[in-house]
């Protein structure tokens, strides 16, 4: 699909808000409003629901219906594609009280959705709780109780095939699939599902330890019998979350990427995952690379309410530099999402995801209900700050990142549920972040299919699991005169867990050891009940200073250096064209206590930029921000190192949210 990086979500269509004139004022390329499934189709005719969990905002499935097929069209004239919502498995209502689902199902199927009602009633394509009944639960503040479709049970994924076929005939270009992240239940299609995974992870014998007898269909395989070996039954727990992550993948591939784009060719697919603080573990995160959001034309993973503040005392400005990394290697470029749910800091939001090359959605739109909300306040930032990013688009896309550093990703790590596998990774990417530093992410299983040479230097922080391919590679690399730092656990085990008796990665020239990585820090309250870790100022962070002291060494001290206060992220991307590096600055720092977005300029910034080759100058420097007219230029000098490279220093003026340092490059002598 297109790559896109201007767009708006909406979990409810907004009455307010003017979508139509979003679209044509902001240059956006992409809509995600409305939800076209369950939660939609059970409450709709609810009046006694707020439309919040209904996912559509007027009363009755006619009326509804009858504003998205108007509303669709409009969009898509003004030059956006649209793209729905829908649950995979979660929705509202009680099958006692004939709510929700459990009340319509018939009127479903006698009016709005085409093909054969696949069951007679919704009670028979729920997930079931271990005693035989329906699942249910009950969430302060939703509407009557929490129910799941069963992810295994044919029956409730016709009928997401039924809304699917429905809401492209209403118009969708696209769905991002939401509420995907259930677990197998004691019904029978689970428990067959579940038997001919574990028949094949494990064997006849182990199976008898686990449970008694080697034949499972007639028990409930997610248990283990309480004398089973304590080895087996963590295996046993590994093994279903692994099965359920490749079973929602199945589900998802059988109704949305078989059927509709069965019914609509080019329907555009993603699915709404959650990745919080960026840890080793989500919905997908146990699949192996080739299923790994695979046919999916965009990722999209949220990140927790706790992503919308900063608390710069504290050293915590909710910054996505990491996972925006890692989704963009992990995703070889595909455009995607990262949602922080920040009401309040708009055009942060928007600078954020643009220097990191992924979309930001600004927020979920609530304020229909909420007279005292000036429209303004949204529009005015928002606007500005996506036409911005559309006026500039030669510059931001296509590019690859421009990168001095590699940073490893222990991706092996998450296949087996290590949940400390990112700890170090977290802890040096910060400190990167911090100083400043040009560096991008790898996959471990993606260092044979990289091109190192684009690196001066790798950091592998804890990759347990290499192969001997991916180690013959890194030594390869080092001959060719690249570095590698690496620290803890690096290079110890083979690919399947095995011991390395001989040290594959032993100190030599070109290869450098950190001491052990400190990650446990202290904690401090951004919230009542949310403690987060504190990251140490580096004028107190001794093994901060020794590891960035190691990294300026290892690039032979050609690195960027500038007096921007580590609030400041600076972000580097080169055009295909290869005729300049764009530099991306955003400043995090914001009056924290104001109602809406206050951001605090810095002073000018001064930076001493390498530059990609030595056969290149520098034939100007401009300056380009949301808020002023035309770029600015700026006055530059050149400056070489011992060993020939080439390096441009200049000052920005003050920057405000966010910035453009454009280094526009010529041939010497050109």
């Amino acid at each position: 699909m297109t790559w896109f990086n201007r767009m708006t979500e909406h979990w409810v269509v907004p009455q307010r808000l003017d979508l139509e004139q979003h679209v044509r004022r902001a240059g956006l390329q992409l809509v995600q409003t409305g939800t076209f499934g369950p939660q939609f189709y059970g409450l709709a005719d609810d009046d006694s629901v707020d439309r919040g969990w209904v996912g559509m905002p007027l009363i009755g499935i006619d009326a509804n219906l009858e504003l998205i097929r108007d509303l669709i069209p409009r969009l898509q004239a003004a030059g956006v594609l649209v793209v729905g919502q829908m649950s995979m498995s979660w929705h509202y209502g009680d099958h006692e009280a004939d709510k929700g689902l459990f009340g319509n199902w018939r009127r479903l199927w006698d009016q709005y959705l085409p093909g054969d009602m696949p069951c007679p009633s919704a009670e028979q394509a729920q997930q079931l709780a271990d005693d035989g009944t329906l699942r249910r639960w009950p969430i302060p503040g939703r509407p009557y109780y929490a129910y799941a479709g069963c992810m295994c049970n044919p029956h409730w994924l016709a009928m997401l095939a039924a809304m699917l076929e429905k809401a492209i005939e209403l118009g969708v270009d696209g769905i991002n699939v939401h509420h995907n992240f259930e677990n197998f239940c004691p019904c029978d299609f689970c428990r067959t599902e579940l038997s001919a995974w574990l028949t094949t992870a494990f064997t006849e014998d182990e199976r008898v330890s686990l449970f008694g007898t080697s034949e499972l269909q007639d028990l409930d395989p997610r248990h283990a019998r309480q004398e089973a070996p304590g080895d087996l039954r963590q295996r046993l727990a590994h093994e279903v979350q692994r099965a359920v992550h490749h079973r929602r993948k199945a589900a998802f591939d059988e109704v949305f990427i078989n059927k509709g784009r069965q019914l609509k060719p080019d329907l555009l697919l993603a699915q709404w995952y959650h990745k919080y603080d960026f840890g080793p573990g989500d919905e997908r995160s146990l699949l192996p690379p080739e299923l790994w959001a695979h046919d999916e034309d965009y990722i999209w993973y949220s990140q927790g309410g706790n992503k919308g503040a900063s608390d710069i005392a504290h050293g915590y400005v909710a910054d996505m530099g990491l996972p925006a990394r890692f989704v963009h290697a992990a995703g070889q470029g595909r455009p995607f999402v990262i949602n922080k749910y920040d009401s309040k800091r708009l055009r942060l939001s928007i600078a954020e995801a643009a220097a990191n090359h992924f979309a930001g959605p600004a927020f979920h739109w609530t304020q229909d209900a909420d007279e005292s909300f000036a429209l303004e306040d949204y529009t005015a930032p928002v606007y500005r700050y996506q036409r911005f990013l559309a006026d500039q688009a030669r510059l931001i896309h296509p590019a690859e990142p421009w990168s001095q550093i590699g940073l490893v990703y222990p991706r092996r790590g998450e296949l087996v549920a290590d949940m400390s596998c990112t700890d170090a990774l977290r802890r040096l990417g910060r400190l990167l972040e911090d100083d400043h530093q040009f560096f991008d992410m790898l996959l471990d299983h993606q260092i044979t299919e990289s091109d190192l040479r684009e690196y001066r230097l790798l950091i592998l922080a804890d990759v347990a699991r290499l192969n001997d391919a991916e180690i013959a590679c890194l030594r390869s690399f080092v001959d060719a005169g690249g570095r590698l730092l690496c620290s803890g656990t690096t290079a110890q085990l083979n690919v399947d867990g095995s011991t390395r008796e001989i040290p594959a990665l032993p100190p030599a020239p070109g290869v450098e050891w950190l001491d052990d990585v400190p990650v446990d820090l202290e904690s401090f309250e951004l919230k009542p009940d949310i403690n987060l870790p504190r990251v140490p100022d580096l004028g107190d962070d001794a093994f901060g200073q020794q590891f960035l002291a190691q990294v300026s060494t290892l690039l032979d001290n050609t690195g960027p250096q500038t007096d921007a206060p580590w609030w400041v992220r600076i972000r580097a991307w080169m055009p295909t064209a290869g005729d300049s590096v764009v530099l991306h600055w955003v400043n995090y720092r914001q009056i924290e206590d104001s109602q809406i977005e206050v951001p605090r300029p810095t002073d000018p910034l001064h930076i001493h930029c390498p530059l990609p080759a030595a056969s290149q100058t520098v034939d100007r420097v401009q300056w380009l921000f949301p808020e002023g007219n035309e770029p600015v230029a700026l006055p530059h000098q050149i400056t070489e190192d011992s060993s020939g490279g080439k390096a441009v220093e200049f000052t920005v003026p003050r920057l405000i949210v966010y910035g453009l340092a454009v280094i526009h490059l010529q041939q010497d002598g050109s």
